[in-house]
């Protein structure tokens, strides 16, 4: 068996060629699947508007002391 030297560049270069090689194959054999896109409930659209405007006006209090208020307010709002 003879014996081949490869630098680390070829090496790396042949290793992607072969999992190239690999994806091709796969992609061409089965089916696409399109993910599907999630609904924006209306709470979380309100929710995200407290969030972002008390983030605005609080910048340096902590996120889930922030959350805890969006989503009262939230919650209000949608009574």
């Amino acid at each position: 068996m003879p014996n081949v030297t490869m630098t680390l560049e070829e090496y790396e270069a042949l290793r992607r060629l072969i999992s190239s090689e690999r994806e091709s194959e796969g992609s061409t054999e089965e089916a696409k699947v399109v993910k599907k896109k999630r609904k924006v409930s209306a709470y979380q659209k309100a929710f995200g508007r407290h969030l972002k405007a008390l983030k605005a006006k609080h910048p340096r209090t902590k996120t889930k002391d922030l959350m805890k208020k969006a989503h009262s307010h939230t919650r209000k709002e949608m009574r």
